[in-house]
């Protein structure tokens, strides 16, 4: 990567020792006021989100539906989970909650035995048996915490609508699906309204669990609006956990870039450009700090961005976080560096401090390679000089100085 350093880093470095110290006592002081919880928000609104679904998110529209419609609300911490399966027991509670929560006459006795009253949803699941969604299994149980399957989803969805009026096809659209199945008429409605296309392959997988995406899509596609408009995403603010970050990056030492520039984290941001800064901003996204560092294909405008296309470095900038003054003292685990080959070009580098060592620090690095004499490119986790090292940044100040 080469790069043109900024104007005007001089005066940054006069006070960039001063600046990291004041951030550092805003910091302070807000971890120590109350976050008040904040309240739903219309339609196209800016909404705090979830850590784990940005609006890049391929579902963001239906999870975001699926919130305002208060038929899920998440788990503590702002996480969604979208990639958790969703329980026999979830299911029956967001069906119900989709329903606007109607009264329920509870039976003085569980239709189920292993939905005891005490049960987190045992009214969401009386009213599913009330309503004929389910019948349990044949052993009378419920099995609540079961994951439920394609086709008993299929099946509690066309129950849910009233059992519709509904001739299966002929010739069955999924090739793993036949007319002898035993939810094919369900299966091929829930096709015909358009609620699933299966998959690419061309099947159904009736067996497969469902994620929490996937069943946002699901609802939103059967009882959502085409006109829904997602409200604009603001990453929530959270406390900053620098193992959660460090953890993930780790997780990818070792990958090795399949061909030039082609690679997993371009493939994430849609680009083709040098990748180390994206590789940053991939490790911040996954450990749920999205909006903690730039999320940006290029790094800066030495790398010809399209006209008016912001950059890595050009963000920073304006958001005035970067500390030019470095020393050994400043280099926290899960600070984001920028560094200087030497070479007149400026810096051209992006890294994530792991730990001090000596008169540099381990850093985790995209878009490099092992510096043992091979030319692949990959992640790796390195030692390198303070020398080296232009700037840095602290992600919390950056998310604070953005939101």
């Amino acid at each position: 990567m080469v790069a043109t350093q900024v104007a005007g880093a001089q005066a940054s470095r006069a006070h960039g020792a001063m600046r990291r110290t004041i951030v550092a006592a805003v910091l302070a002081l807000l971890a120590a006021v109350a976050v008040v919880p904040a309240t739903s928000a219309p339609s196209q609104a800016a909404t705090t989100g979830f850590r784990d679904v940005t609006n890049h998110y391929q579902f963001y529209r239906e999870i975001s539906w699926l919130t305002e419609k208060g038929i899920t609300t998440g788990y503590a911490g702002n996480w969604f989970r979208p990639e958790w399966e969703v329980s026999r027991e979830a299911f029956a509670a967001f069906l119900y909650r989709l329903a606007g929560r109607p009264g329920v006459s509870m039976s003085s006795r569980s239709p189920f035995k292993d939905v005891p009253k005490s049960h987190q949803f045992y009214k969401e699941i009386v009213w599913l048996d009330k309503q004929g969604i389910t019948t349990g299994w044949s052993d009378g149980t419920f099995r609540p915490d079961q994951a439920i399957d394609r086709n008993a989803m299929a099946a509690f969805l066309y129950r849910y609508e009233g059992k519709p009026s509904f001739s299966p096809p002929s010739r069955s659209p999924f090739k793993d699906l036949n007319r002898s199945s035993k939810f094919y008429k369900e299966i091929t409605w829930l096709r015909t309204t358009g609620i699933t296309t299966g998959f690419a392959d061309g099947t159904f997988r009736p067996y497969a669990s469902t994620s929490r995406a996937a069943t946002a899509a699901f609802l939103f596609r059967g009882f959502g609006s085409g006109s829904y408009k997602a409200p604009t995403y603001v990453a929530p603010r959270t406390p900053f956990k620098a193992s959660e970050v460090l953890s993930v990056a780790r997780s990818q030492v070792g990958y090795k870039e399949p061909s030039f520039r082609k690679n997993k984290y371009n493939d994430w941001i849609g680009g083709s450009s040098a990748w180390c800064q994206v590789y940053v901003g991939w490790v911040f996204e996954k450990a749920g700090y999205p909006g903690y560092v730039p999320r940006e294909a290029y790094y800066d405008q030495d790398f010809n961005p399209p006209a008016g296309r912001s950059t890595f470095v050009g963000r920073l900038q304006s958001a005035g976080v970067l500390d030019w003054n470095v020393s050994l003292s400043d280099l926290d685990p899960g600070d984001v560096v920028l560094i200087n080959w030497g070479t007149g070009q400026g810096v051209s580098h992006a890294a994530i401090v792991d730990r001090v060592s000596g008169n540099g620090a381990w850093f985790y690095e995209g878009n490099t390679t092992s510096g043992t004499g091979s030319s692949a490119r990959g992640v790796f986790h390195r030692w390198r000089s303070l020398s080296v090292v232009d700037a840095v940044f602290t992600p919390q100040a950056y998310y604070d100085a953005t939101h």
